[in-house]
C-alpha cells in the first residue's frame, strides 16, 4: 500500500535486510518508501533454492515483525550441531536441549523469507514499495537529504529526512558519496547448493574443518519424499570453480571424502554456485540524513552465520532509536539520532565480526599449530559445559562475550 504523507525515511533495497529494517520502523508518523531494483515478485522456490541459518534472536525480531507465524512450509530447527576436524577424531555437540531453548537455531529458504517479508510490505499502511526502482544519486540539503530515484527510464528527485542504504555489498551510493569500503580477502570461495540425503537429517547440522576450509551442512524440510540439506562448502577458487562444473557422480564423491560418514550418504546435488568469501566494512556507517545497515555497511565469512543475522540486529536496533527519536518529534536522520543507534550497535558488530575472523583464522588451513589449536578447542568445548553453553549462546545471537 501507498504510505500515507511523504516518506519521512527512504530505503534502498527491499531485499531481506531492507525489507525487514522497513517493517521495523514503519508507523503513522514515520511513513517508509522502499526501492527495489528487481521486480517485487518473489522467487519461485525448488530444490535449487538458497537458505539462511537464522539464530534464536532472529526468530524473536521476525516474530516482532508478524513475519515468522507466516513461513510456510516452518523453517527446519537446528536441534543439534555436530563438529569435527577432519583427520581426528573426536569433536564437539551443541544441543539445544542444554541451552534451554527448543532449538538452536533456524534454516529457512530466502525465497520463503523474502516472499513473506514482500507480502507484509504490500500489507503495511504506512510503506510504499516502488520495484523495479532504484537510488541513483543522494546529496546532503538542509531538510535532510536529497534523493535521485530511477524508474523506468526516468529519474525524479525526493526530499526524506533519512536514507537507509540497504542494497548489499556492492551498493554504488557509498562510494558516489566518497565513503570508503575496505576489504580483507580470505583468498576464498563458498560453493552453495542444496544437497540429497540417504537418510533423515533429523534436525541436525555439521560443520566439518577441512583441509580446504569448512564444510557446513544444514538441515532443510523434507521435500517431493527427498531428505534434503543446504550445503556451504569453502574451498580455494580453483577448486570451487572445479567443483561447479564437475559431474555430479564424481563431485558427490569429494563431497563424501572431504566429510566422512558422519551424515550418512549424499545422494543428490541441486544446482550450485560459488563466490568469493572476504570481510568488508565502510568506513562511515552514519552521516546525517544516512544510515548504511546490511551488507552494505559490512560484509563476513559464513563460517559462523552471523551475516544476516547481524543485519536483523542491526536492523531492530535502528528502527528503535529512530521510532524514539520521531516519538519525541526529532527528526530520525538527526546526527544524534543516528549516532546513538551506532553507539549501541558498534559493540556488537565489532565482536561479531572478531568471532567470525577468529573462526576463520583457527579454523581454515591445515598448518601444525593451527591442527593443534583446533583440537585443544574442540577438547575444550567438549568436555567444559560453561564454555560451551557460552560459545552457543554467541552463536544464537543471546550475548557475545
Amino acid at each position: 500500500m501507498e504510505a500515507a504523507g511523504k516518506p519521512r525515511i527512504v530505503v534502498a533495497g527491499g531485499g531481506l535486510t531492507g525489507a525487514s529494517f522497513a517493517l521495523a520502523v514503519a508507523a503513522p508518523d514515520c511513513p517508509v518508501l522502499v526501492l527495489e531494483a528487481s521486480p517485487a515478485t518473489a522467487q519461485a522456490g525448488g530444490f535449487d533454492s538458497r537458505s539462511t541459518a537464522l539464530s534464536w534472536g532472529s526468530r524473536e525480531i521476525l516474530e516482532q515483525l508478524g513475519v515468522w507465524r507466516e513461513l510456510d512450509p516452518a523453517p527446519c530447527p537446528i536441534d543439534r550441531i555436530e563438529v569435527s576436524d577432519q583427520g581426528h577424531p573426536g569433536g564437539v555437540c551443541f544441543d539445544s536441549r542444554e541451552q534451554g531453548l527448543e532449538a538452536l537455531g533456524y534454516v529457512v529458504e530466502n525465497h520463503q523469507l523474502g516472499g513473506a517479508l514482500l507480502a507484509a510490505l504490500k500489507q503495511s499502511e504506512h510503506v510504499e514499495l516502488l520495484a523495479p526502482a532504484e537510488l541513483a544519486a543522494a546529496r546532503p540539503i538542509a531538510e535532510g537529504i536529497e534523493l535521485t530515484v530511477r524508474q523506468h527510464g526516468g529519474e525524479r528527485r525526493l526530499t526524506a529526512a533519512l536514507a537507509v542504504i540497504a542494497d548489499g555489498g556492492r551498493s554504488p551510493i557509498p562510494a558516489k558519496l566518497g565513503i570508503e569500503r575496505r576489504t580483507k580477502p580470505h583468498d576464498q570461495y563458498a560453493l552453495v547448493a542444496n544437497i540429497a540425503l540417504g537418510q533423515p537429517h533429523r534436525n541436525r547440522a555439521w560443520e566439518r574443518f577441512t583441509a580446504h576450509g569448512p564444510l557446513a551442512v544444514l538441515p532443510l524440510p523434507k521435500a517431493q519424499g527427498v531428505h534434503r540439506a543446504s550445503l556451504v562448502w569453502t574451498l580455494p577458487e580453483h577448486l570451487a570453480r572445479e567443483n561447479l562444473e564437475l559431474a555430479e557422480k564424481r563431485l558427490l564423491a569429494r563431497l563424501q571424502a572431504d566429510f566422512g560418514p558422519g551424515m550418512g550418504q549424499v545422494t543428490g546435488i541441486g544446482r550450485r554456485a560459488c563466490f568469493p568469501l572476504q570481510l568488508s566494512w565502510v568506513s562511515e556507517q552514519i552521516r546525517p540524513g544516512l544510515a548504511l545497515i546490511g551488507n552494505a555497511a559490512h560484509m563476513l565469512h559464513p563460517v559462523a552465520g552471523q551475516g544476516f543475522n547481524l543485519a536483523l540486529r542491526d536492523c531492530a536496533s535502528l528502527a528503535r532509536v529512530v521510532g524514539k527519536a520521531v516519538a519525541r518529534c526529532q527528526s530520525p536522520g538527526d546526527m544524534a539520532v543516528l549516532q546513538q543507534y551506532l553507539d549501541e550497535q558498534e559493540f556488537d558488530q565489532d565482536k561479531t565480526i572478531l568471532f567470525t575472523e577468529l573462526l576463520v583464522g583457527l579454523f581454515s588451513g591445515n598448518s601444525a599449530a593451527k591442527a593443534m589449536f583446533r583440537r585443544l578447542g574442540l577438547l575444550a568445548l567438549d568436555v567444559l559445559p560453561p564454555v560451551r553453553r557460552r560459545f552457543a549462546s554467541n552463536a544464537m545471537g543471546l550475548g557475545l562475550f
